[in-house]
């Protein structure tokens, strides 16, 4: 980092954090949603060609109908880490590989450390040709590390495509600075570049622009209905962490010595610790926690319009509890989305919020 933009605070030294305004400005519909379904370990879902919805809980996929009651369809031998529709089936992620569950490739797995050498699967799509898009978060750490990659200022993510009809991997882009959702698109692929805060479109190996400047960390991505794409953003920026993130002395001590939950760093939920780190101005006075307090965890979904500019978006504010989005869905007439901080889905009417 040069002398200069640490004596004025521009360029890399930069601490500024894009405001939630205009298409962001916040609410709480979120966190007044009706829930939908809670169950323990919650962490993606999808909605099939025929309109069946699956959430995966843990090392179950369970199947859900429109009233929220659920059923184990398959239990994985490790914990599934992402979930998509697949050729007329679903295929699931887990740490050591991919398991397909009916449709025509049903009861395949495929080892992900022998052949694509992947350990961070977090987010798979299908693409218009039939392939399986993957996006991998990072070489260093497994999927629940992900704040570790973080402070270390990780750039080891990749955009994968698995073909079915020959077991290959191919990498459709690499170095990113954690991948975490992955999306067909007319122009190319949509790829969430998580810690550059923004959505990029890959085509032919490249990266470029997209949606940027977002004030969280985005991750997985999904079709609207009407056109356009729903973005979840899994956890909030701040002043605080962006200074942490150019102080590379105090963070190697920080992440050797003191207990991860404990480190500055965002999180998928919070305020359950009175040792949490302090965020700046988000402490109680006279126990009240205000909604403008600089956020640890929050919870966020964009709504971006075709052009992947963003039109509107919903929230669970600071003080909240719907935090740490990681999945959305469209299902019976309804926006689902998946709250892995406080273990359950939410549901809104897209009447009351489609514009």
């Amino acid at each position: 980092m040069r002398a200069r933009d640490r004596f004025f605070g521009i360029g890399e030294a930069d601490t500024s954090v894009p405001v939630f305004d205009g298409p962001l400005k916040p609410d709480n519909r979120l966190e007044a949603a009706d829930v939908f379904l809670a169950a323990e370990g919650l962490d993606d879902l999808c909605v099939d060609s025929a309109g069946h919805l699956f959430v995966s809980a843990g090392e179950v996929v369970l199947a859900v109908d429109a009233s929220g009651e659920t059923k184990s369809l398959v239990r994985l031998p490790e914990t599934i880490q992402a979930l998509a529709a697949y050729q007329d089936g679903l295929v699931a992620a887990t740490r050591g590989s991919l398991q397909f569950v009916g449709g025509q490739l049903d009861g395949r797995v495929v080892p992900l450390a022998d052949s694509a050498a992947a350990r961070c699967v977090n987010a798979l799509c299908e693409s218009p040709r039939g392939t399986l898009l993957i996006s991998d978060g990072s070489a260093d750490v497994d999927h629940a590390g992900w704040s570790r990659d973080l402070l270390n200022r990780g750039r080891t993510g990749r955009l994968l495509e698995y073909l079915p009809d020959t077991g290959e991997f191919r990498v459709l882009s690499s170095e990113m600075a954690y991948c975490y959702g992955v999306c067909a698109h007319e122009g190319g692929i949509l790829a969430s570049e998580s810690w550059q805060h923004r959505v990029v479109v890959v085509r032919d190996g490249k990266s470029v622009a997209g949606c940027g400047e977002i004030p969280g960390y985005p991750s997985r991505i999904v079709p609207a209905g009407s056109g356009g794409y729903w973005l979840t953003v899994f956890a909030p920026r701040s002043q605080l962490l962006e200074f942490v993130l150019r102080e590379d002395g105090f963070r190697q001590e920080m992440m050797a010595t003191v207990e991860q939950r404990y480190w500055v760093a965002p999180a998928l939920s919070s305020g359950q610790d009175f040792l949490e780190p302090l965020q700046q101005g988000g402490v109680r006075q006279m126990g009240i926690l205000k909604p403008w307090a600089p956020p640890r965890s929050y919870g966020l979904v964009i709504r971006l319009d075709q052009d992947l500019s963003p039109r509107y978006s919903v929230h669970s504010r600071v003080g909240g509890r719907r935090h740490g989005i990681t999945a959305v869905a469209e299902f019976n007439g309804a926006l689902l989305a998946l709250s892995k901080g406080s273990g359950s889905v939410v549901r809104i009417p897209l009447s009351d919020i489609e514009k």
